[in-house]
């Protein structure tokens, strides 16, 4: 009995120890533009005006001299979707259509202007879509950089470093009234039946075969195994992605706040384009299982049975010695 006590005393300091959890440092403040996109249904002929804001945050501790212009946006056709402002399709002919101003009535190719540690400062594009434009989806960014120029006449080193902020883009989805082809499909809809380490996730693969970009919906739902009371949801405040047309995206939520341990029933919903379409639903029973504890449940059934099995040694030992005594 005493040593099955010490078994399960050493059994439960391992739990201990390895059960410990390290949290991740935070992020620091940095340069921000926003909105991270816009989205606008236009005719051929229709002219619309957007702003974009920059922040450069009190904490920078210098100017910040930058250039806003209008790049070309488009996605890689590998499936990884990544972003990429630089080629030209039939999807970004848009770049051509707009204009940058800081607010003055006269627009341009670019503006300039400086932000100081603590400012806001905003740009405008104005976009005009021909009158023989075809129906379909048009893409652009509004790209936000450092001005490398300003900043070296603004030092009093001819040969100061340049610390470049490139990249940073406001995306603007446009749809072109006319021929418009909405199709598209749902694909892999998945949800794994074992995690190791948490957070719960599930995912599933976008394709758009039309000619404008699909505003994907999609949501989770975290159940207990015998209840319908909801432990985790975004069914009021589902998640939502865009697709380009002739894209591939795979697209993935997670409940972080998932436990170590634990076996719940996960729903997926997903709606393509729009929530009056069917949706693509998965539900699946998932198991939350570290690896340190399925090494703690390994050693525990090799310690029962060395323990069962050393008993059944132990009576036939002394049930035979009974017997040679008699």
């Amino acid at each position: 009995m005493a040593k099955n006590r010490k078994i399960l005393t050493y059994l439960v300091g391992i739990v201990m120890m390895l059960a410990s959890i390290l949290v991740p440092c935070g992020a620091v403040s940095a340069f921000t533009v926003s909105p991270q996109d816009q989205e606008y249904v236009l005719t051929p002929g229709q002219t619309v005006t957007g702003e974009v804001k920059a922040f450069n945050p009190s904490d920078a501790g210098e100017d910040f001299y930058y250039v806003v212009e209008a790049v070309p946006y488009s996605v890689s056709d590998d499936g990884k979707y990544s972003p990429g402002f630089d080629a030209m399709n039939d999807h970004t002919d848009i770049v051509n259509w707009v204009t940058i101003s800081d607010g003055d009535e006269s627009g341009a190719e670019e503006v300039h202007g400086v932000l100081r540690p603590g400012e806001e400062g905003k740009a405008y594009y104005t976009i005009t879509v021909p009158k023989d434009a075809k129906g379909g989806g048009q893409y652009f960014g509004v790209r936000v950089k450092t001005d490398a120029e300003a900043t070296r006449k603004a030092s009093s080193n001819d040969t100061v470093a340049i610390k470049e902020v490139l990249g940073i883009v406001s995306l603007v989805y446009v749809e072109v009234s006319g021929d418009i082809v909405v199709k598209g499909e749902i694909m892999d809809n998945n949800i794994p039946s074992f995690v190791l380490t948490p957070p719960i996730s599930a995912s599933f693969v976008v394709k758009n075969e039309g000619n404008t970009h699909a505003k994907i919906s999609y949501g989770m739902q975290v159940l207990p195994l015998f209840s319908d009371e909801e432990v985790y949801t975004t069914e009021e405040d589902m998640g939502s992605s865009y697709v380009l047309p002739g894209a591939t995206r795979m697209i993935t939520q997670s409940w972080d706040n998932s436990p170590v341990v634990g076996a719940f029933r996960v729903r997926q919903t997903v709606y393509y384009d729009s929530t009056d379409n069917e949706p693509s639903v998965t539900e699946k029973i998932v198991i939350i299982c570290p690896i340190w504890l399925i090494f703690i449940i390994v050693f525990v059934i090799f310690a029962l049975i060395f323990y069962f099995v050393a008993r059944a040694k132990a009576r036939k030992k002394a049930a035979k010695s009974k017997s040679n005594q008699n």
